[in-house]
C-alpha cells in the first residue's frame, strides 16, 4: 500500500498538517460549553471524521496491472494456399511443415501460453478450436493474401494477442499488396509479427515477349514500325524465336533474338496495314520446357490505319537550303501534305502547294484565322517568323493549338531574332541568349514513354545513337517551362575532349491546351544525310523528320481527320478497377451532340456507355468497370464521325491478375517488409519458440514498469463512508442534546 496523492506527497503533507490543526482548534472552542467528558467525546469524533477525509486526500491504494494474472495469448495465421501444397520442406509439404511449427508453439506450455488458430489463403477464413483441426484443412486457396490477414487480425476487436505468428511462404497474390502498410496496422496495436518463411527458392526460368505500344497509329498502305521488348530469366544465353501472329493466328514474320542470361534485347517488326480501321496483332514466343510462367509469352497490340495524310504547314522566313530540303523531304512522304510558305525577299513570298505548283502571294501568306488554320493539323517554323506573324495571326495560332489541338513545331531554335511579339507563348522553352555548341544527341525515357523512341524511332539503347555525326545546339543552355518534357537531350564533351561533362535539351514537348508544342534545340541536322559516319545511319535525317512529325500529327489529343479525341485514366489495370473515359471535340463553341462509347473484345459487344456532359460543351466522360481479363477496344459513335464511315477508338488492357501457382518461390523478402513495420522480425521455424519466449518476457517487463498498469485506490470502499458519515453524525447528536448549533 502507498499514496499516491493529486499533489506532491511533502506538499500534501504540510497542507493537511495545517489544516489538520485549524480544524481541531475550531472543533475546541466551539465545544466549550459542554462537560469535559462529552468534550473529548464530540473532539474525538471530529477527529475521526476529518482523518478519514485526509486519508481520502492522500489517496492509498496500489498499482495493478489487469491481466497480469493472465496468460499471454498469441495469434497463430497458418496460410493454407494452394502454393502452400509445395513439398520442398525437407522432404515434407509446407503445409505439413506449418501444421508442425503450430503445434510445437502450441503444445510447447500450455500452462503458461494461449493460443489462438486461424488459416487464412485471400482473406481470413476459420478459426481451428486445436491443431488436430488445422491438420484435417487443404491447402487449396486460390490466392495469398497475408497483409489482409494480418490487418484483420490487428484491427479485430476484444483482447488483443500480444504478438502474431505468421506461417507461410510470403508469395502474395492478393490485393493487399503493401506489406509496410499492412505491418504498420500491427505496430499501432503493438501487434509484432513473428514471420516465418516456409519453402525453398528455386531458380526461375521464364521468356517474355512485350509489345513497345498497345495501340500503333499509322496509315493504310504505309508501313509501320512495331517494336518489342524480349526479356529472359534463364541460366545460359538463349535465341528466342519471336513470331509476329496476325488477327487470324497466322504467323506473318519472325525474328530472332540473342538474349543473355537474365537480360533483355528489343527486336522491330514492320507492318503495313492494307485497309483504313483497326487491325489486331499480337508477339508471341513459343513456350519451353521448364519455363515458369507461359502467360506472358504473348503480348496483343493493335494498328489503328488512318486514311487522312498529316497536313503540314511549313514557313520560313529567312530562307535556308536546310529547309529546303527538309519540304522536299516531307513532300514525298505519302503520307503527309506538305504547303511551304518562304520569304525570298523583303515584301517577297513564295507559296508551294501540296500538289507542288507555287505562286508569290502577297496577301495571303499565312493563315489569318483559326477557321483558315484548321486546314492543317501541323505548323513547323523555321527561322525568321517575325516577318509572317502578325498579333492577329500569333491569336489565331494560339486558338488553333488549344481549342483545335493542333501542333506547332519550332524545328531549328528560336524561330524569331529579338522578341516574338507574343510567339514564345507557345514555346516549350525559355532563350537565355546562350551560345551554340557541339554535342551528341541523346533519346531519353520521357521520348520512350510518350511513343517517339522505341515506337516511331528507334530505342534511346539502339547503338545508331552512338554513330551519328555530333550536332550543333541552337543554343547552349535553356530554360524549360511548367509541365515541359525533354525527350532527348545533347551530351557536350568537356573542353579537353573527355568524357561529357554536361547536357542540353535538344528536343522538348509540351502540352498547350487541346494541342501540343514541339521545340528541336538543333541546327544543322543536315549532316546527318550528308556526312555519315556510319552506313546504317544514312537514313537516319529523313527517318528522325519524318518520324517526329508523324508522332507529332497522332500524339496530340486529336488524330488527323478526326473531330473527338478519347482518353482514359489507365491503359493497363486489374479486374474490376473504375477506369475513366474522357471524350473531347475539337473547338470551344459547340453544339453539344450526345457521343456514345462501344467496348468491344475482339469481334465481340461487350457493353455500350452512355457519357454524361462535363463542365463544358466541348468534353463528355464516364467511368468503366470490367471484370474478365483481354484486351478491349473502346470505340466512340458520334454523329459526325459515323456520318464519315471513320472509327476512334483506345485500348484497355485488363490484365489478369497472378495466379497462386504460376510462381512458387516463397517470398521472404515480402515477409521481411512485413515483419519489420510491425515491430516484429522473421524468425527460422527452430527459432520460434525463443523468438516468442522473448516478446513474452518483454511484455511482462513492460508490466512491471506501469506502462499498462492502473491504480487501485483503497479509500472506494462502503466502510470508510460509514465511518465519516457515523463519526459526524456522533459529533452532531452530543452537540444537539446539550443545546449547541
Amino acid at each position: 500500500m502507498t499514496a499516491n496523492p493529486i499533489l506532491p506527497l511533502e506538499h500534501t503533507l504540510l497542507l493537511l498538517a495545517a489544516m489538520s490543526t485549524g480544524a481541531l482548534c475550531l472543533a475546541w472552542r466551539a465545544s466549550l460549553h459542554l462537560p469535559p467528558r462529552l468534550r473529548f467525546g464530540a473532539l474525538a469524533a471530529r477527529a475521526a471524521a476529518w482523518f478519514a477525509l485526509a486519508a481520502i486526500a492522500l489517496n492509498f491504494g496500489e498499482w495493478r496491472t489487469p491481466d497480469a494474472e493472465l496468460k499471454p495469448r498469441w495469434c497463430v495465421l497458418v496460410d493454407r494456399s494452394a502454393s502452400m501444397a509445395t513439398a520442398d520442406v525437407g522432404g515434407r509439404s509446407r503445409w505439413a511443415a506449418a501444421c508442425a511449427a503450430a503445434a510445437r508453439v502450441t503444445k510447447a506450455a500450455p500452462d503458461r501460453r494461449d493460443t489462438d488458430l486461424l488459416v487464412f489463403s485471400d482473406q481470413l477464413d476459420v478459426a481451428c478450436p486445436d491443431v488436430t483441426s488445422l491438420a484435417e484443412e487443404t491447402p487449396d486457396g486460390r490466392a495469398t493474401d497475408a497483409g489482409r490477414a494480418v490487418a484483420a487480425v490487428a484491427s479485430a476487436g476484444g483482447a488483443r494477442p500480444i504478438g502474431i505468428v505468421l506461417l507461410t511462404d510470403g508469395r502474395q497474390t492478393g490485393a493487399e499488396a503493401d506489406p509496410v502498410q499492412a505491418g504498420m496496422r500491427a505496430r499501432a496495436q503493438d501487434t509484432p509479427v513473428l514471420a516465418v518463411s516456409l519453402g525453398q527458392v528455386k531458380e526461375r526460368r521464364d521468356l517474355s515477349v512485350k509489345a513497345a505500344r498497345r495501340l500503333v497509329i499509322g496509315f493504310a498502305g504505309q508501313p509501320v514500325r512495331v517494336q518489342a521488348e524480349v526479356a529472359s530469366q534463364w541460366p545460359t544465353d538463349v535465341k528466342v524465336a519471336v513470331h509476329l501472329v496476325d488477327g487470324a493466328g497466322k504467323a506473318v514474320a519472325t525474328n530472332e533474338v540473342m538474349l543473355p542470361a537474365a537480360g533483355r534485347a528489343a527486336t522491330t517488326f514492320s507492318v503495313t496495314p492494307l485497309w483504313p480501321g483497326y487491325a489486331s496483332f499480337k508477339l508471341r514466343i513459343a513456350p519451353w520446357e521448364d519455363e515458369s510462367d507461359v502467360r506472358n509469352n504473348e503480348s496483343p497490340f493493335e494498328v489503328n490505319a488512318l486514311d487522312k495524310k498529316i497536313r503540314v504547314l511549313l514557313v520560313e522566313g529567312v530562307p535556308y537550303w536546310d529547309s529546303k530540303f527538309l519540304g522536299q523531304h516531307l513532300r514525298n512522304q505519302a503520307n503527309m501534305e506538305v504547303t511551304t510558305v518562304c520569304r525570298t525577299a523583303p515584301e517577297r513570298f513564295f507559296t508551294i502547294a501540296p500538289d507542288g505548283s507555287s505562286h508569290a502571294d502577297l496577301k495571303e501568306i499565312f493563315p489569318e484565322t483559326a477557321e483558315k488554320l484548321a486546314a492543317y493539323d501541323i505548323v513547323v517554323f523555321g527561322k525568321g517568323a517575325e516577318y509572317l506573324i502578325t498579333p492577329a495571326r500569333i491569336a489565331a495560332l494560339k486558338t488553333f493549338v488549344a481549342d483545335q489541338g493542333g501542333s506547332v513545331v519550332f524545328a531549328r531554335g528560336r524561330p524569331y531574332a529579338g522578341q516574338g511579339g507574343g510567339l514564345e507563348d507557345l514555346e516549350p522553352v525559355e532563350w537565355p541568349n546562350a551560345l551554340p555548341s557541339d554535342c551528341r544527341l541523346v533519346p531519353l525515357a520521357e521520348g520512350e514513354d510518350v511513343g517517339l523512341f522505341a515506337g516511331h524511332l528507334p530505342g534511346r539503347d539502339d547503338a545508331v545513337w552512338s554513330r551519328l555525326p555530333l550536332v550543333k545546339c541552337s543554343q547552349g543552355s535553356v530554360r524549360l517551362k511548367s509541365f515541359a518534357q525533354v525527350l532527348a537531350e545533347g551530351s557536350r564533351a568537356s573542353a579537353a575532349g573527355g568524357a561529357a561533362s554536361s547536357s542540353v535539351p535538344l528536343l522538348i514537348s509540351r502540352r498547350y491546351g487541346k494541342g501540343m508544342a514541339v521545340t528541336m534545340n538543333v541546327d544543322g541536322l543536315w549532316q546527318w544525310s550528308f556526312f555519315p559516319s556510319a552506313k546504317e545511319a544514312a537514313g537516319m535525317y529523313e527517318d528522325l523528320w519524318a518520324q517526329m512529325l508523324l508522332w507529332a500529327g497522332t500524339y496530340s489529343e486529336f488524330l488527323p481527320g478526326h473531330q473527338y479525341a478519347v482518353r482514359l485514366s489507365a491503359s493497363t489495370v486489374l479486374p474490376n478497377t473504375p477506369v475513366r473515359v474522357q471524350v473531347r471535340r475539337r473547338g470551344s463553341d459547340v453544339g453539344r451532340e450526345a457521343p456514345r462509347l462501344r467496348v468491344l473484345r475482339g469481334n465481340k459487344l461487350v457493353q455500350e456507355m452512355a457519357l454524361a456532359g462535363g463542365d463544358r460543351a466541348d468534353r463528355w466522360e464516364s467511368v468503366l468497370t470490367l471484370s474478365d481479363p483481354g484486351l478491349y477496344r473502346i470505340l466512340l459513335n458520334a454523329p459526325s464521325e459515323a456520318a464519315e464511315g471513320r472509327e476512334l477508338g483506345v485500348l484497355l488492357q485488363v490484365a489478369a491478375p497472378p495466379g497462386e501457382l504460376d510462381d512458387v518461390n516463397p517470398d521472404p523478402d515480402y515477409l521481411a517488409k512485413l515483419a519489420a513495420a510491425s515491430g516484429g522480425q522473421v524468425v527460422s521455424a527452430a527459432g520460434l519458440e525463443a523468438a516468442m519466449a522473448q516478446r513474452e518476457q518483454a511484455r511482462a517487463s513492460q508490466r512491471e514498469q506501469g506502462d499498462r498498469a492502473i491504480w487501485e485506490p483503497l479509500w472506494d470502499r462502503g466502510w470508510l463512508l460509514v465511518v465519516v458519515l457515523a463519526a459526524l453524525a456522533a459529533e452532531w447528536t452530543i452537540r444537539r442534546r446539550n443545546g449547541l448549533a
